[in-house]
């Protein structure tokens, strides 16, 4: 039986996952099991068993040879993961008065909440405004 605090960590680490899988593909960089252990610093199983997770999930595309890829649903759910990250970001510099080097951590924990009314609320709280603190886009997403 799984406790909540082990079903959320395996949730993040799939978020983990498709948020960074999002970046490198922003980036024009083909993706592989290899490079993400690279990214992630852990074996090349370990990935390899989260990729057959998250093509299950019908998140991403994998066929050997080829490149990893979002599928739609997996882009989107990425999207919404890094534009839920960045605002957090900019709320926490410009509301909070934070720091912007010391945002970062804070951003990974709070982006994995599943709350549109929260997040709808952060986004009208910053006026729409669509770049973060460290001058990164932040996708446009319907919370």
């Amino acid at each position: 039986m799984f406790t909540t605090a082990k079903l959320m960590k395996k949730t993040k680490e799939k978020e983990h996952y498709l948020k960074e899988i999002y970046r490198l593909e922003a980036n024009g960089q083909s993706i592989s099991v290899s490079g993400l252990s690279s990214v992630f610093g852990i074996s090349k199983s370990s990935v390899s068993n989260m990729v057959k997770k998250l093509v299950a999930m019908e998140l991403l595309n994998s066929a050997p040879y080829k490149a990893i890829e979002l599928t739609l649903e997996g882009r989107e759910l990425a999207r919404s993961i890094v534009a839920k990250h960045r605002l957090i970001e900019l709320f926490l510099v410009e509301v909070m008065g934070f720091d912007p080097e010391n945002v970062h951590e804070i951003a990974e924990e709070i982006e994995h909440i599943d709350s549109p009314p929260f997040f709808r609320k952060v986004k009208q709280m910053l006026g729409q405004r669509d770049i973060d603190p460290h001058g990164s886009p932040i996708p446009d997403v319907n919370f």
